[in-house]
C-alpha cells in the first residue's frame, strides 16, 4: 500500500471519527446554545426585569414594582466584597445629587443577615432612595443571572433592563451623572 493510501485512508478514519463525536456530543458542545445569561438579559431588555419582593432592613416589605416609572440601579453586593464596599459611596453620592429621581436598591447576598447590618452602619445612608435589602438564599441574584459580585442592572423608567455592569464601577463621575441627567430628563 503507498504511502498516498495510507494517508488518504488516516484522513478518512478522521473525519468518520469526528463525525461520530460530534453526533453523540453536540448536545454537549457549547457553541450550540446561547449561555443562558445572555438569554436573561435579551428577556430583560425586551419584557423587563423580574419583579421581586424582599425584606428591608427594617423587616417590611419592599417589591421592585414599587419604584417603577423611576430609573433604577438593582445592585447584587456582599459585606465581604472589597470592590462592593470601595463602590458604594458613589452609589451614596448619586442617589442624592439626584433627589428620587434614580434609586438604589442594594441586594445583599450576605449569608448572615449582622453582616450586612455591620456594613450599612458603616456607611451614613439617606434615609430616602436608597432601599437595602437581604437575599438571604440568593433566589433573586439566581433570578437575575449574578454570576460574580458586584452587579448591578440599570433599569429604565418603564422597568426594561438598559445595562449591566458587572464588577466595579465609580457612578459618581462628571460622565455618570450626565448619564443619568439625561435618562431623568425623558
Amino acid at each position: 500500500m503507498s504511502v498516498y493510501v495510507k494517508g488518504l485512508l488516516a484522513v478518512v478514519v478522521v473525519i468518520v471519527g469526528l463525525g461520530f463525536y460530534y453526533s453523540m456530543n453536540k448536545d454537549r458542545l457549547t457553541f450550540q446554545t446561547t449561555p443562558k445569561q445572555y438569554s436573561l438579559l435579551d428577556k430583560m431588555e425586551k419584557e423587563g426585569v423580574p419583579d421581586f419582593e424582599l425584606p428591608r432592613t427594617d423587616g417590611s416589605k419592599f417589591s421592585l414594582s414599587e419604584v417603577r416609572g423611576k430609573v433604577v440601579i438593582v445592585n447584587f453586593w456582599a459585606s465581604w466584597c472589597n470592590p462592593c464596599v470601595q463602590e458604594f459611596p458613589s452609589f451614596i453620592e448619586l442617589i442624592k445629587r439626584f433627589n428620587g429621581e434614580v434609586v438604589l436598591v442594594a441586594i445583599s447576598t450576605d449569608e448572615v443577615r449582622e453582616d450586612m447590618d455591620i456594613f450599612l452602619k458603616a456607611f451614613g445612608l439617606p434615609k430616602t432612595n436608597i432601599h437595602m435589602l437581604w437575599d438571604k438564599d440568593r433566589a433573586i441574584a439566581d433570578r437575575y443571572g449574578v454570576g460574580k459580585i458586584p452587579e448591578s442592572f440599570l433599569v429604565a423608567r418603564d422597568g426594561k433592563l438598559l445595562r449591566k455592569v458587572a464588577g466595579i464601577d465609580n457612578w459618581a463621575t462628571p460622565e455618570a451623572i450626565a448619564f443619568f441627567e439625561n435618562l431623568t430628563r425623558k
